[in-house]
Formats: structure tokens, C-alpha cells, sequence
């Protein structure tokens, strides 16, 4: 891993550690039609378990153990989304299609056409390209084919990119999660209007750590 990347890592894990959060959870309805051609230059796909063995922490940010935990993930039935420059990745989105997962933060079923997109990252050198707005775009057309209706997201109410992707594809807040966080204690609130749109609170099972740690003990 790359010292850049460890220090990003270790940067985040101390501001972890203190602070008061807010994130909006956003949704957006399928449209009928769209237009989904991807960036000149890029194309976008579906990822499968070697794609992801095959990420380079530069482009992608998944250092082995990531990489170990999105192939379980995809075993459990999610889905990475792939931006491709020539053959190399430079952009990875996640798909959940049973709950509204941030871990740490909340886990809510979701409806049964729905699906939460997570877990975004751009390549630094292909940033500016608007990957992330053309990977959703992707993925509302792959819902539309399958028939799905809303797609959710969610953004730390600072992280501009994030939120400025989401505004473009004009999706609409669903509601606020505050969390207060200090030195490994944490509160947290969700506000009453994204309790009523997702009233069903799902329990952390552990599943992805313990097959992750089964695969890299055997």
C-alpha cells in the first residue's frame, strides 16, 4: 500500500474517533429513460470476485483485506460497479439490494425494489471526470431493465463531491442520521422522516468479518 493511502487510512481513523456526524440518506426514482452513456474514455460494468482481487489500492483504495471482504461480499449478493479506463479500474461503487447499510452508523431494510449504493471511490487521477455521477447513471439504468424503482444513497452533509453527484441526478433527502462520537462511544439519531420511509431495523449479523476471516485463515 502506498504511503498516501495508509495515511488517508490512518487520518480517518482518528477523526473516527471524536466528533458530531450528519448524513443525509437520499432516494431517486427510476426514470423511464435515461441517458447512461458513460464518460468519453470510460465504460462501466458489473465487477466480478477476480475483478476485485485485481484492484490496485492507488485507483481504488481496497488494500487486501478490503479486497478479501468485497469478494464476500459479493458472495452475499451485492454488486460492485466498475468504471474502466482501457482495462484498468478506476472507479468501484457498491450495491446493496437488501438494506440501507453504513456500518458504524445504521442498517435498515430496504423496500423489496430498491437498492443502496455505497462505498464510492475515483482513481485521483480520474477525478473531474464525473465517474461517479455516470456510475449512477449506470446502475438506474441496470434497475430500470430489472423492473427496481428507487434508488437510495447517502452523504456526510461535508462531503461536497458526494452530494453535488447526488444533486445532479436530482435525488431528494429522506431523512437526517446525527451521530455523536467520542473515543469509541457513539450515540446515534435518526430523524423521524427517515424512520417512517424505512421503519424496519435490520441487526448486524457479522457474517462478512467471520468469512473473511475463514478465508484469510485457511
Amino acid at each position: 500500500m502506498s504511503p498516501l493511502v495508509r495515511l488517508r487510512k490512518l487520518l480517518g481513523r482518528l477523526r473516527r474517533q471524536f466528533g458530531l456526524d450528519t448524513y443525509d440518506v437520499f432516494v431517486r426514482p427510476v426514470p423511464a429513460e435515461a441517458d447512461c452513456a458513460p464518460p468519453a474514455g470510460y465504460a462501466f460494468r458489473f465487477g466480478t470476485a477476480a475483478d476485485v482481487e485485481r484492484c490496485d489500492p492507488f485507483h481504488t483504495e481496497l488494500d487486501e483485506r478490503e479486497r478479501r471482504e468485497g469478494v464476500v461480499r459479493l458472495g452475499f449478493g451485492h454488486r460492485v460497479v466498475l468504471g474502466l479506463h482501457g482495462d484498468t479500474i478506476v472507479f468501484t461503487m457498491w450495491v446493496n439490494p437488501r438494506c440501507l447499510n453504513v456500518p458504524g452508523l445504521l442498517k435498515r431494510a430496504l423496500a423489496p425494489r430498491q437498492w443502496f449504493i455505497y462505498k464510492a471511490y475515483t482513481s485521483p487521477e480520474h477525478r473531474g471526470r464525473k465517474l461517479y455521477e455516470g456510475g449512477m447513471r449506470f446502475v438506474l439504468a441496470e434497475m430500470r431493465r430489472g423492473d427496481l424503482t428507487e434508488l437510495v444513497g447517502y452523504a456526510h452533509v461535508n462531503k461536497s463531491v458526494s452530494r453535488k453527484g447526488l444533486a445532479a441526478l436530482a435525488f431528494d433527502s429522506a431523512g437526517r442520521v446525527h451521530q455523536l462520537r467520542l473515543l469509541g462511544w457513539r450515540a446515534t439519531r435518526l430523524s423521524p422522516a427517515l424512520r417512517r420511509r424505512f421503519p424496519r431495523e435490520v441487526a448486524r449479523s457479522g457474517a462478512v468479518a467471520a468469512e473473511t476471516g475463514r478465508l484469510r485463515s485457511a
